[in-house]
């Protein structure tokens, strides 16, 4: 069972994902992110496990982190009632405790995600009376 280790924050972050899979990098936004991974809603996904270097910048005029990660979990929507966007958590690997402190102190004050509500109701038409 996977135990989560920081808060993740709801902030929109510019990613450039690198993988064996693709011939250049490819342009994301995270959803979420933490000190220790991000969740990076996307059409095309890799499989879980794959390993990928993630590029990205926090604020204006922040450092710029390049971290080696692998997929943690892959997210494909299948229904109009999954709960969850499409995409892909990344875990990030050989990120050292100064590395975490700074990404954590850029994040500070960035709430946390809002919880997603369960599906739609269905149409009165589809409902039998």
């Amino acid at each position: 069972m996977y135990v989560r280790h920081e808060v993740r924050r709801a902030v929109r972050v510019p990613v450039e994902l690198v993988c064996a899979d693709w011939d250049e990098p490819v342009r994301l936004e995270t959803a979420d992110l933490s000190p220790r991974g991000c969740f990076l809603p996307a059409r095309v996904l890799v499989e879980q496990g794959t390993p990928v270097v993630v590029s990205f910048r926090i604020g204006d005029g922040g450092d710029e982190w390049t971290i080696f990660g692998e997929v943690s979990r892959v997210s494909s929507w299948r229904r109009r009632s999954d709960p969850q966007e499409r995409g892909m958590g990344v875990r990030f690997l050989g990120t050292g405790p100064w590395e975490r402190i700074r990404i954590r102190e850029r994040l500070r004050g960035v709430p946390p995600p809002l919880p997603r509500r369960g599906p739609p109701p269905l149409p009165d038409t589809c409902v039998a009376s």
